[in-house]
């Protein structure tokens, strides 16, 4: 049969290759991360197929009119693994069999990098696996879901422990034979110190929800108390009941113009001030008047949902409870949940927290993550940042309440354009 040069382009450019996404270097990272996991098989069997990779030509992984081949002599593949030809063969034939290689040699076993006619070289071929990599990427997808989960999970449990020490201490300065104060000592004795004991996402789940039992038993302890009632964390502006509008249009960014959608109400923070004007009122006004604001003395949850970024916006709208009610521990949650796409490590999140108390915290995330977007002197650094701030928190500098007036002002600035300066 005589082969055309059309018909060996044809054959050459309809070879699979790498997603542009994916370089050499990462297939081999998720091999060793996920193949076992993904394939079914053993580490000598993996070990047998990262060094039959790294026998190919990187460029051929790439190049849609090669495929990628190994045609390194068996006995040196077997002397460089420290197994037997045997044991070899063993692995080559159960790597064909899954689908992961092809077998391609002469009659006689013989392997060579030499291009026939139709580009054909003899060895084992590996264009199968470049087949399977959506897998391997699929499965990295989930482990990294995984990942992010358990850290926010550790990070909330940690939160809401703060939270507990908290308010216990605030109950033995006023009333320390209470009996929601021995209970609290008693089941926070009773929880392991570090979080590595907690093997599955579910197991921490369900010590995330015995410590928030033990918060709220606590709080409704605290709330009997009339001294309690509408105490704000200190330090931190006031958040006021409000209705909130969330948008339901992925278009726009502009975040004084929301479409009206279900109602959500801020509940479980400060009451320092009646319900929040109604959007009624709010509309009515001028525009310069809701362009250049004065100072508040409290934030709605109104305003600093508007003073959050789209990605903030979204991480609350997940923390909420279902109910439509946005709590003190939806913007933590929401804090904790934008971590990672902001670059912070955990210990930067703690060590505010620590510093400032988790509402505080919260919302000096908040803040550094909308000032990313600034035109003028954007914060490029987040997790540099926050730590930045808590020092100033520590030196007793921080003016949250100033920097977040600042934050809305440039917000609504935004927003209004030219009408700021009308």
């Amino acid at each position: 049969m005589i082969i055309s040069d059309a018909d060996t382009a044809t054959a050459r450019a309809s070879r699979p290759v790498l997603p542009d996404a994916l370089s050499f270097n990462h297939l081999v990272e998720l091999i060793e991360r996920h193949a076992c996991r993904a394939f079914g098989i053993g580490f000598a069997r993996r070990e047998a197929l990262l060094r039959m990779m790294r026998s190919t030509a990187v460029k051929d992984w790439t190049d849609p009119g090669r495929d990628p081949v190994c045609f390194r002599a068996q006995q040196d593949l077997a002397a460089e693994l420290g197994i037997t030809d045997r044991a070899l063969r063993a692995h080559e034939r159960q790597l064909e069999a899954i689908g992961l290689l092809k077998i391609d040699t002469a009659a006689d076993g013989h392997r060579s990098g030499v291009e026939l006619a139709s580009g054909r070289r003899l060895g084992l071929n590996l264009a199968p696996l470049i087949g399977r990599v959506a897998e391997l990427m699929e499965i990295d997808a989930l482990r990294r879901a995984e990942g992010r989960r358990f850290q926010a999970l550790r990070l909330e449990c940690s939160a809401l422990k703060r939270d507990l020490r908290r308010r216990v201490e605030e109950m033995l300065e006023t009333d320390p034979k209470h009996p929601a104060v021995t209970e609290a000592l008693r089941s926070y004795a009773s929880w392991p110190r570090r979080y590595a004991s907690f093997r599955t996402i579910a197991g921490l789940e369900a010590h995330l929800q015995e410590i928030q039992v033990a918060c709220d038993r606590l709080s409704e302890a605290q709330a009997c108390r009339a001294e309690s009632s509408g105490v704000a964390e200190a330090g931190v502006p006031a958040i006021q009941k409000t209705i909130l509008k969330i948008s339901v249009s992925s278009g726009g960014s502009s975040a004084r113009r929301l479409p009206e959608a279900r109602r959500r109400t801020m509940s479980g923070l400060a009451d320092h001030a009646p319900a929040a004007e109604s959007r009624t009122v709010r509309r009515a006004s001028p525009p310069e008047t809701r362009c250049r604001p004065e100072a508040p003395e409290a934030f709605s949850a109104d305003q600093l949902y508007r003073m959050a970024s789209e990605d903030m916006r979204l991480c609350l709208d997940m923390a909420d409870r279902g109910d439509g009610m946005l709590t003190e521990l939806a913007f933590i949650r929401a804090a904790i949940a934008i971590l990672p796409d902001l670059g912070i490590h955990p210990s930067a999140w703690e060590e505010a927290a620590e510093t400032m108390g988790n509402l505080a915290a919260a919302l000096v995330v908040l803040i550094v993550d909308a000032n990313r977007f600034r035109t003028a002197n954007p914060v490029r650094k987040p997790g540099a940042m926050l730590r930045v701030l808590t020092r100033s928190a520590q030196r007793g500098q921080l003016n949250l309440r100033g920097s977040l007036t600042a934050l809305r002002r440039w917000k609504l600035d935004q927003d209004c354009g030219p009408s700021a300066k009308a």
